[in-house]
């Protein structure tokens, strides 16, 4: 690892846990150390636990300050492929794998979650843990090569954060992501997504596709009238007055040269 992550994750582990009470205790107990000296570190560990925020505070300022510095070490990728990145494996992000694969398309993904993250290796997928969001994780996924950005997550916040993150770091990548409603849409478009899917106006299609289907409206009129109204939707997401103040204050921070 290098050195800003190194010192990230050895103060979050450097703090005792309650492993140690059973540890320091059976010590004490056979007789390897000290009463006295065995209740010392029963002291010592309870306070180091005391201390597991504000060392998790300072080794995230020590994380995110390394990654604001690249140059400070080569840049490990996991190969010159060219492929796609998926954000979020969760059930929405494993569909994706899955239909990029039955098109023969190269894709890795990654997750905050570690028991997602895990579950995807099982099943033979290249899934690894860690925040999108910051520079250095993007990086070491392939960023540079990627075909595409999908973020499938679906906090908002967090898919913000990795959306202005990737584009930052690559100004013609290809993002699409899931937002959960228009206005989110709006804020991600913003940020800098090629493509966003709003969950309530894509369900809200495909709930009208269905019912004008089963009621006897000819199929091909009906795609027809839903693409067309997806593309008005899009093109209404996207226009400068549909956003926010916040959303436009994003975006000139984007476009404004370092």
């Amino acid at each position: 690892m290098r050195s800003p992550a190194a010192a990230e994750a050895a103060l979050a582990l450097s703090a005792g846990g309650e492993f140690a009470f059973v540890i320091i205790n059976a010590a004490m107990g056979d007789g390897l150390i000290g009463r006295s000296l065995g209740q010392s570190l029963l002291v010592s560990s309870t306070l180091s636990m005391f201390a597991i925020p504000t060392l998790a505070y300072c080794g995230a300022r020590i994380g995110r300050t390394g990654a604001a510095k690249p140059e400070a070490a080569p840049e490990p990728a996991l190969d010159e492929a060219s492929r796609v990145l998926v954000v979020g494996y969760g059930r929405v992000g494993r569909l994706v794998g899955d239909m990029l694969s039955r098109h023969a398309i190269e894709w890795v993904a990654a997750d905050r979650s570690a028991s997602e993250s895990e579950a995807g290796r099982r099943a033979g997928r290249q899934v690894f843990f860690g925040d999108a969001a910051r520079p250095e994780f993007l990086r070491r996924l392939g960023l540079a090569s990627a075909r595409a950005l999908v973020v499938t997550m679906d906090a908002p916040e967090g898919a913000e954060a990795v959306v202005l993150a990737a584009r930052a770091l690559r100004p013609d990548l290809t993002i699409v992501a899931r937002a959960r409603d228009a206005r989110h849409a709006s804020r991600l478009y913003e940020l800098g997504a090629s493509d966003v899917v709003p969950e309530t106006v894509e369900a809200s299609l495909q709930l009208s596709e269905a019912v004008l289907v089963d009621i006897g409206v000819p199929m091909g009129l009906v795609i027809a009238s839903i693409h067309e109204r997806r593309d008005q939707y899009r093109k209404a997401l996207n226009r400068p007055e549909a956003l926010g103040a916040k959303g436009r204050r994003a975006r000139d921070a984007l476009e404004r040269p370092s």
